[in-house]
């Protein structure tokens, strides 16, 4: 399966997203994504900020925020391998594998609950795959 069909078919078709973006853990490639309202598209910098961040200090992220998409989310959770932010009525969801970062941001209003789920069970999957 491609990594597109894991954001098309995985991520997007159970989220009303505004993006979802599959990148490298080491690099912060873009491998596929979905973007739609959003300020600017995602960046090979901003996944790899990121992926820094997760493994370095997530605590950073309390204090400056996340910054994808060219918006910046407001940090509600941070640990190695997820963080959780908001921004307004929408919710961001990012989940670090062996190998990639899942990063998810709904449209607003729709529930965090259900991207967090959907998100963090395929962040599941690709571990127990080793990937």
């Amino acid at each position: 399966m491609s990594w597109q069909t894991y954001v098309d078919n995985q991520i997007c078709a159970q989220v009303s997203c505004k993006l979802a973006v599959i990148g490298g853990l080491s690099d912060g490639q873009v491998w596929a994504k979905f973007e739609k309202e959003v300020s600017q598209p995602v960046t090979q910098q901003e996944l790899k900020a990121i992926a820094d961040g997760m493994k370095e200090n997530p605590n950073s992220f309390q204090e400056h925020g996340i910054h994808l998409g060219g918006e910046k989310y407001f940090c509600l959770q941070a640990e190695n391998n997820l963080i959780r932010g908001r921004k307004g009525s929408s919710a961001l969801c990012i989940v670090a594998t062996n190998t990639c970062l899942l990063c998810a941001a709904t449209t607003d209003g729709f529930p965090p609950g259900q991207l967090n789920t959907v998100v963090e069970k395929l962040g599941d999957y690709l571990r127990a795959n080793n990937y």
